[in-house]
């Protein structure tokens, strides 16, 4: 019940946000005065931090925000990220869509002395990779996974076309920048590893760049 009075007040939220135009720093009071008197104060605060994780919004500091441009991507990921992994804590702020795979073929390896894979684009001896699809509605949510994948350095964006069950759409993913191959492994279809063990806190990495 609690979500569906969230979801329609966001929904009210934004035809008032059309009076507003982009990034102008707004007061959660400047709005709040625009609103139904006896819309409850807590239930409006969701609303806005529901719209900010929509991208629709940016909670600048305690009290105000300013309007966004709309911002969507969607990401393919194949490894560490992927749901009941090590590192999906990455992806708290995107929106899972559905299992996935890609419809060009590339050949997946295991990282030397690393527990994460990485994939090269190959006709030859490549397959398709097997992974999950993402939406991203924040650009800032999309540069701090590019962070976390030391991208472009290490790895860099490639737009790909991959397959769910429902589905061909065009995807962003992380490709090797380095176009190396490991010639004592056998490509990977999927990645099934997850027992990283590295001498860092996670938690506290994870608090830095996730905000």
């Amino acid at each position: 019940m609690i979500y569906y009075i969230t979801m329609k007040l966001s929904n009210q939220i934004k035809l008032k946000l059309y009076h507003f135009p982009y990034e102008q720093t707004i007061s959660f009071k400047e709005l709040r005065v625009q609103m139904d008197k006896e819309i409850n104060i807590d239930s409006f605060r969701k609303a806005l931090h529901r719209l900010h994780k929509q991208g629709v919004i940016t909670i600048n500091s305690r009290g105000h925000f300013t309007r966004e441009q709309k911002f969507e991507a969607y990401l393919f990921v194949y490894g560490s990220l992927k749901k009941g992994f090590d590192n999906h804590t990455i992806l708290k702020k995107a929106n899972y869509i559905s299992k996935a795979q890609t419809i060009d073929k590339f050949a997946m390896y295991k990282e030397e002395n690393r527990n994460y894979p990485y994939i090269v684009k190959n006709e030859i001896i490549g397959q398709s990779i097997e992974g999950e699809l993402y939406q991203i509605t924040r650009e800032d949510v999309l540069k701090k996974i590019d962070e976390f994948e030391d991208a472009p350095k290490y790895f860099k964006h490639e737009n790909i076309w991959i397959k769910t069950r429902s589905q061909k759409i065009k995807a962003t993913t992380y490709v090797l920048s380095n176009s190396k191959s490991s010639l004592n492994q056998k490509p990977l279809k999927c990645w099934r590893e997850n027992n990283i063990k590295i001498d860092m806190n996670f938690d506290d990495y994870y608090k830095s760049i996730l905000g």
